[in-house]
């Protein structure tokens, strides 16, 4: 336990660090009119661009239905579209915990079990854990919304004037999403850590630091905050 949590500390204060340091290069950065005319010029490639990362919400938000739905086989029978409102009523509670442990939580709930031990005994007696096929998919899954997650960040790069090679933006979306994985952070005010994570690894590649950090408030609309109005405007209505 101790360690746990000497390592989410140094989670915290690495993520305060990378917070720091975008907003030293924020404040010190002198050529906005650079920034802003980057918007103005984006033309059609990053208008198409950013509405392809726009595009790809769905697409991902499937993907993770499909899996969740995969990952209760043996456990619970759940329809795809059940499974997807319940993504969805996750990411809502996902936003407003930390470290976005309301998620799963939240999901469990909306199945609608009523004998919860039941379930829980389907979990610790082995079983649920020796379909590795199941587990593969699972896995192949969660990668597919990796790659999903990263045409998207290319895709409003593109849009915000950082134009990366295919190289490039593999090297560099992988690492961004490598550091920004294991680093501690509240959904709720994630981007701004992110966006430090950002600058520290796209800078290599563009001066333009504003838009950095704007790419990466889009995503975060995008991916979290989109999703998160759906299940809101979807659950007063029920």
């Amino acid at each position: 336990m101790k360690r746990n949590k000497i390592v989410i500390g140094i989670g915290w204060v690495l993520s305060c660090a990378a917070l720091g340091y975008l907003i030293y290069r924020l404040v010190t950065y002198d050529n906005y009119a650079v920034f802003w005319q980057s918007f103005c010029e984006a033309g059609s490639t990053g208008y198409v661009a950013l509405c392809i990362a726009i595009a790809l919400l769905p697409v991902q938000l499937l993907i993770e239905s499909r899996k969740w739905q995969t990952m209760l086989l043996g456990l619970v029978p759940v329809a795809f579209k059940d499974a997807f409102w319940q993504v969805i009523y996750g990411n809502v509670a996902a936003f407003v915990t930390p470290y976005r442990l309301g998620e799963y939580p939240a999901r469990i709930i909306e199945l609608g079990v009523e004998d919860i031990s039941s379930v829980k005994s389907r979990i610790f007696d082995g079983n649920y854990w020796k379909d590795w096929r199941k587990w593969l998919r699972v896995l192949l899954l969660h990668l597919a919304r990796y790659v999903v997650w990263m045409i998207q960040l290319w895709a409003v790069l593109t849009f915000c004037g950082i134009l990366l090679s295919p190289q490039e933006a593999i090297v560099a979306i992988i690492s961004y999403y490598f550091l920004i994985t294991f680093m501690p952070s509240v959904p709720a005010a994630e981007v701004a850590f992110k966006g430090g994570w950002a600058v520290l690894i796209f800078s290599h590649f563009t001066e333009n630091i504003p838009a950095i950090a704007v790419a990466v408030t889009i995503v975060w609309l995008i991916n979290t905050v989109v999703p998160v109005v759906v299940g809101i405007a979807f659950r007063s209505k029920k």
